[in-house]
């Protein structure tokens, strides 16, 4: 059944494994991505990546007026959006930022402290070059870098045991940190996440276009993204190679048929003509 005028897509996805292929590629996803460009329907980006690398893509693909960077530690609006108007004076890069999550500092003095005096082992950005973050995460130098850009959280590799790792998040939680497992790595963030940050965002389009019938999509494969999921009013799932890892606890969820930005391109065209 076609969309009443009056009815617009709102989509929200995650980006590793979801719309990026291994490569950090979206070839799969161009027609779909083009399709939600020509119909007016709006992308946010929301991930764990930081806004510098959001920011670089959000350029690349010409059609995001905001991203929710950092699980939800940050959100950034273009000042020069079309439809949503952000408040606060934009960044050297054009962007009004908000930052709500606890700032990485702070979660460096715990962690590492508690490594320090706790014994416990693990290894993360802030530990590492430009270069081993390269060899962890297969991104070329700029792109690492610009993964190195953090403010609310700090991606790690777990080194110890399953049981000290239950009291390592139970130290942090008291400490008011939590940790979410992502695709690659441990994520340590304040108690901030991707629906929150999802809400903030829906609510500024709503806000601007209160006649709008606003159906919102999100998108993503792991269990991070799963609450973003049940959130939303339709629910795409990435698979992953051996199938799909989530099942978010949504009557309108659709699992892709094809892992990466295949399946996210499929998916979201489905949406888009079949909703």
């Amino acid at each position: 059944m076609p969309f009443d005028k009056k009815r617009k897509l709102l989509v929200v996805t995650d980006l590793d494994s979801s719309l990026l292929d291994e490569d950090y590629g979206y070839d799969g996803a161009v027609e779909a991505l083009n399709c939600l460009r020509n119909e007016g329907y709006p992308l946010v980006l929301n991930s764990s990546k930081t806004y510098a690398e959001l920011r670089e893509l959000a350029s690349d693909l010409s059609q995001c007026d905001a991203v929710v960077a950092e699980n939800g530690g940050l959100v950034a609006i273009r000042a020069t959006a079309a439809t949503i108007v952000p408040q606060g004076e934009p960044d050297n890069f054009g962007f009004v930022t908000q930052c709500s999550g606890m700032a990485r500092a702070n979660i460096l003095k715990i962690a590492h402290g508690l490594r320090q005096n706790g014994g416990f082992s693990f290894e993360g950005f802030a530990d590492w070059s430009v270069e081993q973050v390269m060899d962890h995460t297969g991104l070329d130098f700029a792109s690492a870098a610009l993964a190195m850009e953090r403010e609310t959280t700090e991606p790690i590799l777990w080194n110890g045991s399953a049981s000290e790792m239950a009291e390592f998040v139970d130290k942090l939680k008291s400490l008011g940190i939590q940790v979410l497992r992502g695709g690659r790595f441990f994520h340590l963030m304040g108690m901030v996440d991707k629906v929150l940050g999802m809400q903030f965002v829906v609510d500024l389009y709503k806000k601007a276009e209160p006649t709008t019938d606003w159906l919102v999509v999100a998108v993503g494969d792991s269990a991070n993204d799963k609450a973003m999921l049940e959130a939303a009013d339709r629910a795409i799932v990435i698979p992953h190679a051996a199938g799909p890892m989530i099942q978010p606890d949504n009557f309108h969820t659709l699992v892709a048929n094809h892992p990466g930005s295949k399946g996210w391109g499929e998916a979201i065209l489905q949406t888009i003509h079949h909703t």
